[in-house]
């Protein structure tokens, strides 16, 4: 049974994440979503709020818990009702998120995380979405975020960023199931390639794109190419421009993932990109 986890912190972003969610699990079949929410605070500010307000403060703890935990399962009860046959659980942990993630990934059998994210221009004080980069970093099993505000579109074209110098990592692809619906995805394959060697390719050149080819041979593919000199700014162009319902991250040293993990530029990733981002594991 295909597992799907969403964290929850009951901001919009995080209701929209388990919306998408929602129809994400009904197109590729999952079979179970759990729903997650950290119940942590922090050591220190439990000693200081512990210190001035003694029992008032586990009083106020215990009842901030009962309400969270009572309205996590509202939650459940409506996702239940819009996925019928679909089994509906939610997990409630004293960890911190990024603990609580791991937990749940390693005794639940997890296929697949869906994060939501605040976007440059909107922010819901989404709790997750200030650590999407670490989940996304040491999660052993994919990643999808979501942009705050995006509506589900049903994935016909799949943006790849890739480097030739390291195509090695687009095998990851083939992890894909090769069944509908994404047999029928269209991969668009992007270089970012500022030395312009696509215009007049070279015999190694032109060996690496019949490597490509013979990698996603399974899937219906074509290859882009564009000489800006930024890659990351490079890809958040190509997917403003092309017709694209979501981006797949490799992972790699020369990878797009490789840069979503990097605290300095990683920001600029997943608040600039307007689709949600795949990553691959």
């Amino acid at each position: 049974m295909k597992t799907l986890l969403v964290p929850i912190d009951f901001s919009d972003t995080s209701d929209n994440a388990l919306e998408f969610a929602i129809h994400w699990s009904r197109t590729y079949n999952y079979g179970r979503i759990i729903l997650l929410k950290s119940l942590y605070d922090s050591m220190f500010e439990s000693i200081i709020v512990s210190a001035e307000y003694g029992n008032v403060s586990q009083d106020y703890k215990q009842m901030e818990r009962e309400e969270t935990i009572a309205a996590l399962d509202k939650i459940c009860h409506k996702v239940a009702a819009l996925l019928p046959g679909v089994k509906i659980m939610t997990a409630v942990s004293e960890y911190p998120l990024i603990k609580s993630v791991i937990e749940i990934i390693e005794e639940e059998d997890v296929d697949l995380i869906i994060l939501g994210s605040d976007h440059y221009s909107y922010s819901s004080d989404s709790y997750i979405s200030g650590h999407v980069i670490t989940i996304a970093k040491i999660s052993p099993v994919r990643v999808l975020i979501v942009p705050a505000g995006y509506v589900y579109k049903p994935v016909k074209h799949a943006l790849v960023p890739c480097n030739f110098n390291a195509i090695q990592w687009l095998e990851k692809i083939n992890s894909l199931p090769r069944s509908s619906p994404w047999e029928e995805v269209i991969l668009d394959v992007l270089n970012v390639d500022p030395g312009m060697r696509y215009v007049q390719p070279d015999e190694k050149f032109k060996s690496t794109e019949e490597k490509l080819h013979q990698i996603l041979k399974n899937f219906p593919h074509q290859i882009f190419y564009t000489n800006e000199t930024d890659i990351i700014q490079g890809i958040l162009n190509f997917e403003a421009k092309q017709p694209i319902e979501i981006i797949i991250a490799l992972p790699g040293k020369y990878s797009f993932l490789y840069a979503l993990t990097h605290k300095s530029i990683s920001e600029a990733i997943y608040r600039n990109a307007t689709k949600p981002v795949l990553i691959l594991k």
